[in-house]
């Protein structure tokens, strides 16, 4: 058997430190070769979370965050944006006290162009960083003053407004006219309120969450200065009111665009008025005085007026009977804008080296109602009623116009229904006379007598449809002409019949007056299951003769029993029932009355 050496078995003594020292350098370079990789990864875990960290910070406000005071915690930054534009612009809605030596005034920062910046006070704790102080501070909650922004321009003119409180001596200059002519009344310095210094030092730091602030004190220069006036005289009223403008709408695309209108100074001026209230002198021409005058000069045909889209219905006694709604679409206009007219001449009248000519500006009209024929609802009778009455001539004169005036009124959803104001002033002007009327209970003539039974009629139409009631007055007597219970007196300015549109849908008032009986009809779209029941008469009172003498008696030959009557409607929707109206009357007796 062959035997292996001692010395090659285990390596040679001299050999040993050599291998020793090559192994541990192996394992050197294998531990860093492990390690850099357990560190790089550790460091891009690190910039990860970094990065994840400030990214994190410009999305959702940590707790504790606030911006002036208002708390914007957990908030997104579109949610914290909303909370201080309505937080600070709450605060700024305050009044605040304004000081300048011994005087005092207050002051509507917000209204006097200072507002918050939300987005830019939000961006405060939002904003992109990777700054670690700051992610740190974030995470903890932070607090930041809000961004104020100041409009200088807008805040001089609010400081200029308090120079009478804040200031004294001070008077701004004043332009006015003599005719054509401008007359100049200069203004004056005073001590107090300076103004500029105070608009300076606010713009820089606005005071936010303070209830009062001094300002500075010094020369109170006024608003307006001389300088300021004879310039305002120099570069606008004189230039505008040195000759005639001419204004014409050739080439505007107006149907009668011929001939032209020409101003004259006197005439401008006539329509010049000069305004300070803004701490500024501008001159400001009547528009619509403006606009009249062109007209009148180029003509009427030059305008259109638009039409609003609507409902008519034929009110002719002798085809009403048949007639049915007939709609209107809306179409737009064409006319002369009175504003745009006013801004040409001013700039005609003053423009250096200008032709004085200004194109009047045709400017298409649009009409205010454009509601289709199908969304309105009027579509058929859903009440109506009529009275009988006996042919007089007063009586069917106010009769027939009444109903007149009343035919094609349009009573929107929830609007109310006035018999007085449709039937406008009644007077002879208007085409109503003198007929029979009861007055603190004597029978006698007045103006528009005879128009309660018009009232009556509209009453009834509006019951049977169930409209809401709003106001009726029952005559003291009861007429045989009319339901017992449901009929209604009116006095213009003191009695009306009224009823209000609780559907949702539009009524068309249909009225006429002929062959011995007044009509009205509602047309719309059925809504009410409407039931109307008159109760017995009871507690009838006796009627006796009365007996009068002297100039002011009028003899009566009436005779009917006063009595109570209670008629009930009720209305239902789509099965739902409404609560009863209940109406109680109580007649006085109609007692004959002989004169001697």
């Amino acid at each position: 058997m062959n035997q292996v050496p001692l010395d090659d078995a285990v390596g040679s003594p001299a050999a040993a430190p050599e291998a020793s020292a090559a192994s541990a350098a192996s394992g050197a370079r294998a531990g860093h070769t492990v390690l850099r990789p357990l560190l790089a990864a550790l460091g891009a875990t690190l910039l990860i979370a970094w990065l994840g960290l400030a990214w994190a910070t410009t999305r959702t406000l940590a707790p504790g965050s606030a911006v002036s005071g208002v708390d914007v915690s957990g908030m997104t930054r579109a949610e914290a944006v909303a909370a201080v534009e309505a937080g600070i612009g709450a605060q700024l809605e305050q009044p605040v006290t304004l000081i300048v030596d011994d005087a005092s005034d207050t002051l509507v920062p917000a209204r006097s162009g200072v507002s918050v910046d939300a987005a830019a006070s939000i961006d405060r704790l939002t904003g992109p960083t990777l700054n670690p102080v700051t992610l740190v501070r974030r995470l903890s909650g932070t607090r930041v003053d809000a961004v104020v922004a100041v409009d200088a321009d807008a805040l001089t003119r609010a400081l200029n407004t308090r120079l009478d409180t804040l200031a004294t001596g001070t008077a701004d200059a004043v332009v006015t006219l003599d005719g054509t002519t401008p007359v100049l009344t200069p203004g004056s310095v005073g001590t107090g309120l300076d103004v500029a210094a105070s608009v300076s030092a606010l713009d820089d730091a606005w005071p936010l969450g303070a209830d009062s602030i001094a300002l500075a004190s010094g020369t109170a220069t006024p608003a307006i200065t001389d300088a300021d006036a004879q310039d305002f005289i120099d570069t606008v009223l004189s230039p505008l009111l040195s000759a005639d403008i001419t204004v014409t709408a050739a080439g505007t695309g107006a149907a009668a665009a011929t001939g032209e209108a020409v101003l004259t100074p006197a005439t401008l001026a006539a329509m010049t008025t000069i305004d300070s209230s803004d701490g500024t002198l501008t001159a400001v021409l009547d528009a619509d005085a403006l606009h009249d005058a062109v007209v009148a000069a180029l003509g009427e045909g030059i305008e259109t007026p638009a039409t609003d889209a609507t409902w008519t219905i034929d009110g002719d006694p002798a085809t009403a009977a048949d007639a049915t709604p007939v709609y209107h679409a809306a179409a737009t206009g064409t006319g002369i804008d009175a504003g745009d007219l006013a801004d040409a001449v001013l700039a005609a009248g003053t423009e250096v080296g200008g032709e004085r000519t200004a194109a009047a500006t045709v400017a298409v009209l649009q009409p205010e109602v454009t509601t289709p024929e199908e969304e309105w609802g009027v579509a058929e009778i859903v009440g109506e009623f009529s009275t009988p009455y006996f042919s007089q001539y007063g009586r069917d004169q106010n009769l027939q116009r009444g109903t007149e005036m009343i035919n094609g009124t349009l009573v929107a959803p929830g609007e109310t229904f006035s018999t007085t104001d449709a039937l406008g002033p009644v007077d002879l002007e208007h085409g109503y006379t003198y007929a029979g009327v009861v007055t603190d209970g004597q029978h006698t003539d007045a103006m528009g007598g005879g128009l309660s039974q018009v009232g009556t009629t509209v009453f009834n139409a509006g019951f049977e449809a169930g409209m809401d009631d709003v106001e009726h007055w029952p005559h003291t007597y009861w007429f045989t002409r009319y339901p017992a219970g449901r009929e209604a007196t009116i006095w213009t300015g003191v009695k009306d019949v009224k009823w209000r549109n609780s559907t949702p849908y539009t009524v068309l008032v249909q009225a006429w007056a002929g062959d011995g009986e007044v009509h009205v009809r509602l047309w719309s779209t059925p809504y009410y299951e409407v039931t109307i029941t008159e109760g017995e008469h009871t507690n009838y009172r006796p009627y006796a003769t009365v007996h009068g003498s002297g100039p002011g008696c009028e003899p009566y030959g009436g005779g009917t029993q006063g009595f109570d009557v209670t008629v009930t409607r009720t209305r239902s929707h789509d099965g739902e029932r409404l609560p009863d109206d209940v109406l109680t009357t109580a007649y006085d007796s109609d007692n004959p009355v002989v004169c001697s």
